[in-house]
């Protein structure tokens, strides 16, 4: 029933409202599951035409940032000793710095382009050849020379052009004249740039003749982030940001904001007026964007004192309007759908995970954890599992691309049901000084730490939820449903003070994954440093997120100790001032100290853990490993009786995968990093004798005192 504040209807106040909306929400066109999952698939096949391989089957010794790869999961056997269950890594794709935010782009780039795709279906044969020669026509060297001259375009036979894909063309289309306008926090800002970076570097040949798909002077972006003196804002994402205002030949504007409210009506007023697209970093629903339209619309009646009436007779209104599936009608606009296509993206990282793990026979059970940003990475991946269980919901040519594209999964749901013969579970995790929005929604409640002064990691601080917000929606949709995501029992907090142990954690991973695959007997030089600093990279502290909320479940229930996570940071050749050092506090006493005085605000579990994890950096070997040996045995006994998932769920075997995102942050120094190589290269023996003897979880059988899925007191079977 509809909460009205009202004991007893009255109907003379359902009526209309007083004054009839200049802006409405209409129906017909909302995404469905098959059109949601076409728009994903649509995501994959853009970024196969940028050159962005799909995995081929995973490697023991593969590494991130291969030149010769695209993987995406990654074993991590250091992590899955450290927490006593298998562990993978879910990155994104190296040519984002494995940002998040690379699918989010291709997802609404991908919705374009198969809208130009089905606009030139429609175009008569003459009209689809003099698409394709103008394209050729435009077609220029680095140094401004046409490819093609005027006589040999001539020359081109009708029956050639067929040699022209068309969704080749449709992006040139798309994205060689009109600007993008992307509101953001800073990632996705950076993703946008990468990704016409790519179009600007794809190669292509017709009659013998290389270019590019589009010109070093096509692509235009223009990045609302916020002003560096907004209290949102740091130094770093600043930096990057201003970096690509100066990355040549230049393609990127900023436009800043100090106030958050500025941002996505500020973007779309300027994207009106030019006829450019919207592509805001928080997907939109249609009830958000009948807002975002109307506030819109009175910001450029107010700024460029034109009518309503003459505003919507603009040609770049229109065309704007069409980029968005908005139409006028008498007058009035009618929003017909949201800006979503970049959840859609976002399915992919799953795809590929769950492709696979089905590839590798990887497991009974898939636990994810993810970083909860603004809720749209999470939505992702709990629409894409919901979907995947339903697959009866896709269109034939959806379910035919799928096979196509993921045929380990297609060939998985020929035979078999998602969340039946595989369980899957779906973990968020938020950032403790960004409690507010979604964690606020799902009624979650932190009663062990405080979020101190920190600005949000994740999202750089997202506010609020509006109104039919879509991530939230398809989130209440897998708690209402019995889906792989059960709210906020699968929800967890993260702080500031263990972020950076979890940097260091993913740091060493990919630092060991590349030293392991070298010869024994290989002395360490200078190129190798250099080889190290390719694959092996810090995080940002968004991108450990996942990671520091797991470790932080696990240590406060008590079934991870601090003495583990000291011990294997330990075996990488972290000791206390190496740490703080990469942390970004620097080796002197002051750096400690702020360290420290963050963490004590953070409340005393954090102050506590913080100065604690200090001292046993500093610990000797043989001392830390004694009492890591006793500290695993309490841990592994404990992690019986409290569980992260329900018993039927752990007695499988189960993977987890940890999902990192962007490495858009300062990486360790070239000196710091030979330090942790050669600290790491000298504990070889310390480290196979570490993997030998906890790589392999032990599994106790267990079973339930009741049938409840939340009962957390268990008993071991005799």
């Amino acid at each position: 029933m509809k909460l009205t504040y009202l004991h007893k209807e009255i109907p003379e106040l359902s009526g209309d409202f007083l004054e009839e909306e200049t802006v409405k929400v209409g129906l017909g066109r909302e995404y469905n599951n098959s059109s949601a999952m076409q728009i994903g698939l649509s995501t994959v096949r853009l970024a196969m035409e940028l050159d962005i391989l799909l995995p081929s089957q995973a490697k023991d010794n593969e590494i991130p940032y291969s030149p010769d790869s695209d993987s995406l999961v990654f074993k991590a056997p250091l992590t899955t000793a450290l927490v006593n269950k298998k562990i993978v890594y879910l990155r994104g794709w190296k040519h984002f710095e494995s940002c998040v935010k690379g699918f989010n782009v291709l997802g609404l780039m991908a919705e374009q382009i198969s809208l130009e795709v089905e606009r030139m279906k429609k175009l008569s044969t003459k009209d689809l050849n003099n698409l394709k020669l103008e394209f050729l026509k435009s077609r220029e060297s680095n140094s401004g020379k046409k490819i093609f001259t005027s006589s040999e375009l001539k020359k081109i036979e009708a029956s050639e052009l067929l040699q022209i894909n068309d969704e080749t063309v449709a992006i040139w289309s798309c994205f060689s004249k009109k600007t993008i306008y992307c509101s953001t926090s800073s990632n996705m800002g950076i993703s946008c740039h990468q990704v016409l970076r790519l179009m600007q570097a794809k190669k292509l040949k017709f009659k013998n003749k290389e270019f590019n798909l589009m010109n070093q002077n096509e692509g235009s972006l223009v990045i609302w982030c916020p002003d560096e003196r907004a209290d949102f804002m740091n130094k770093e994402k600043t930096f990057f940001l201003r970096e690509l205002e100066k990355d040549q030949p230049q393609i990127t504007k900023l436009r800043t904001y100090i106030n958050r409210q500025q941002r996505d009506p500020g973007a779309l007023s300027d994207a009106l007026l030019t006829g450019g697209y919207f592509f805001p970093t928080n997907p939109q629903s249609k009830d958000e964007m009948q807002n975002l339209i109307f506030v819109a619309l009175k910001l450029i009646e107010k700024e460029k004192k034109i009518p309503l009436a003459e505003i919507l007779k603009d040609e770049n209104v229109k065309r704007t309007f069409d980029t968005l599936c908005i139409h006028v009608e008498d007058g009035k606009v009618i929003v017909e759908r949201g800006v979503e296509s970049g959840i859609y993206g976002l399915m992919v990282p799953y795809l590929i995970l769950l492709e696979q793990f089905l590839q590798n026979n990887m497991g009974k059970a898939l636990s994810t954890w993810n970083q909860a940003s603004i809720g749209a990475a999470l939505a992702a991946i709990a629409l894409a599992d919901r979907i995947l269980r339903n697959p009866m919901e896709l269109d034939d040519s959806v379910r035919s691309e799928l096979n196509s594209l993921f045929p380990e999964i297609s060939k998985f749901l020929d035979s078999n049901k998602l969340g039946r013969d595989l369980k899957t579970r779906i973990h968020g995790v938020f950032d403790l000084s960004n409690l507010q929005s979604l964690a606020q929604l799902l009624g979650v409640v932190v009663e062990n730490h405080s979020s101190g002064r920190g600005t949000a990691y994740v999202g750089l601080g997202s506010s609020s939820y509006s109104n039919g917000n879509r991530c939230f929606e398809i989130l209440k949709n897998s708690i209402v449903d019995g889906g792989a995501f059960v709210g906020k029992d699968a929800f967890h907090v993260s702080t500031h003070s263990i972020n950076p142990f979890a940097q260091a954690l993913i740091f060493g991973e990919d630092l060991f994954r590349y030293l392991d695959q070298l010869k024994k007997t290989k002395s360490i030089n200078k190129n190798i440093i250099k080889e190290v600093m390719l694959h092996a990279r810090k995080p940002e502290p968004a991108g450990a997120t996942a990671l520091a909320g797991y470790l932080l479940s696990r240590l406060d229930a008590g079934t991870l100790s601090m003495i583990e996570i000291a011990y294997v940071l330990k075996l990488i050749g972290f000791d206390k001032d190496t740490f703080l050092e990469f942390a970004g506090y620097g080796f002197k006493k002051q750096g400690m100290r702020s360290f420290l005085q963050e963490a004590y605000e953070e409340g005393s579990n954090m102050f506590n853990f913080a100065k604690n994890m200090l001292l046993l950096l500093d610990w000797a070997d043989g001392d830390l490993l004694d009492r890591m040996k006793t500290e695993k045995e309490e841990s592994m006994a404990k992690y019986t009786q409290f569980p992260l998932d329900d018993i039927q769920f752990e007695q499988l075997d189960e993977i987890t995968a940890i999902y990192l995102t962007g490495d858009n942050c300062q990486q360790p120094s070239f000196e710091l990093t030979e330090k942790l190589v050669h600290s790491c290269w000298g504990n070889r023996k310390l480290i196979k004798e570490f993997l030998d003897a906890y790589l392999e979880p032990k599994r106790d059988k267990m079973e339930p005192l009741n049938n409840s899925r939340n009962e957390s007191t268990l008993v071991l079977n005799k």
